[in-house]
């Protein structure tokens, strides 16, 4: 899965504690939106949940962003048997040495 950073917003707040789905990195929740919105309604959904569109205030603050919006999943889980892989098409993982 591949996630674009165009369209999407990043929300942040001042909490010491984070709801669910929210990121905590230093006194500020992240939250990353996995809808495609306007500038316009990104900022209007950040102001529903309490936030605002994020303000990157350090080099170090940028560098979080980045990995968050980096990060994404692939098919491959042990949820079914703990500690043997496959991916969602139930093929096993298998690895070269």
């Amino acid at each position: 899965m591949y996630i674009s950073s165009t369209g999407i917003n990043i929300c942040r707040k001042i909490r010491k504690t984070c709801p669910v789905g929210w990121r905590l990195w230093g006194s500020s929740c992240y939250f990353l939106s996995s809808e495609m919105k306007t500038w316009e309604e990104s900022r209007l959904d950040c102001l529903k949940r309490g936030a605002d569109l994020v303000i990157i205030n350090s080099t170090e603050e940028h560098e979080f962003l980045y990995g968050l919006i980096k990060g994404a999943w692939i098919g491959l889980t042990d949820i079914v048997t703990e500690g043997t892989w496959k991916w969602v098409d139930g093929t096993p993982l298998t690895t070269q040495r």
